[in-house]
């Protein structure tokens, strides 16, 4: 028994497994965990930005190459920079994170309810203007 494959029901079943693939990338790529994993400053302590819950500096950055990263700069540090400033790691996207510096008086800034923007680590580099939350 032979069985007759239409042109209509090629185009409909191959279109179909050309959108299977697209739309769980779509929705993974709108998750809060894939974008804000936990991130350390360079004091070892964490910021808060896995769980979502940032009580420092909250910032997403400037789309570039197709994609956006998340920082949050520690409470902690905003209270009492310290005197060498601080360095954060980004999220990651696009299979890669980016360094985020700060120096004392920026920390400074923020933390008396101003706004500082900043580039992150090359390359192609993302801006962020970090304010407190």
């Amino acid at each position: 028994m032979s069985s007759t494959l239409t042109r209509r029901d090629l185009l409909s079943k191959t279109t179909l497994l050309l959108l299977i693939p697209i739309v769980p990338s779509a929705v993974a790529a709108c998750s809060s965990d894939s974008t804000t994993p936990a991130v350390t400053n360079n004091n070892g302590s964490d910021s808060g930005a896995g769980t979502g819950d940032c009580k420092g500096a909250f910032s997403k950055s400037t789309v570039t190459n197709g994609h956006t990263h998340t920082v949050c700069v520690s409470e902690q540090d905003l209270i009492a920079p310290p005197d060498e400033g601080a360095t954060y790691t980004t999220s990651t996207d696009a299979g890669h994170s980016h360094t985020v510096q700060l120096t004392s008086a920026q920390l400074t800034t923020i933390y008396g309810g101003g706004s500082v923007t900043v580039t992150s680590s090359a390359p192609a580099a993302h801006d962020f203007e970090i304010k407190k939350v």
